[in-house]
Formats: structure tokens, sequence, C-alpha cells
């Protein structure tokens, strides 16, 4: 099986470790997915389940409680990066 590579950073390995855990994915798997969703416009048209990832949310909570748990996690990882964070989804 082909391997692909990429030199990143560490703040930048520390985002992308960020999001994988938050999804419950391996780095590697994430990897796989977003680009496969990525460049097949998988989420606008959607696609094989193979390639769904996302932030791992618990069942039965309210879209207030999910909507606070996803911007975290996308806000310590725009901290790490040095981003801005986002206020509202």
């Amino acid at each position: 099986m082909p391997t692909i590579s990429s030199k990143i950073n560490p703040k930048e390995y520390e985002a992308i470790s960020n999001y994988a855990n938050s999804c419950g994915e391996t780095i590697s798997n994430l990897i796989r997915k977003v680009l496969i969703k990525e460049a097949t416009f998988y989420g606008g048209f959607g696609g094989n389940k193979e390639y769904e990832c996302g932030i791992f949310v618990p069942e039965n909570i309210t879209d207030e409680q999910e909507t606070k748990i996803v911007m975290e996690s996308y806000n310590k990882s725009r901290k790490i990066l040095g981003f801005e964070a986002i206020t509202e989804m």
C-alpha cells in the first residue's frame, strides 16, 4: 500500500493530534478521510460512509451542548496555531 508523508511543525502536529482525538481517529486515518472528502467534495454531495469523520459528541445532548463541544475543540486547535477563536457556528 502506498504511503504519503508530509513535514509539519510541532504546533501543526499538536493541532492535528487534537482534532484527531476529538474525532476518535488516528492521525493517519483522519488525514486520509479529510483529504478524500476534500478531493471529492464529499461534504457537498455525499459519498461512501468510509470517509465520514467529525468531532465526536455524546448522544442525547442538547444542540447548544453539541455546539459548545464542537467549538471548544475547534478553538483549541485554532489557539495552538495562533488563529482567532470562533464565537459562533
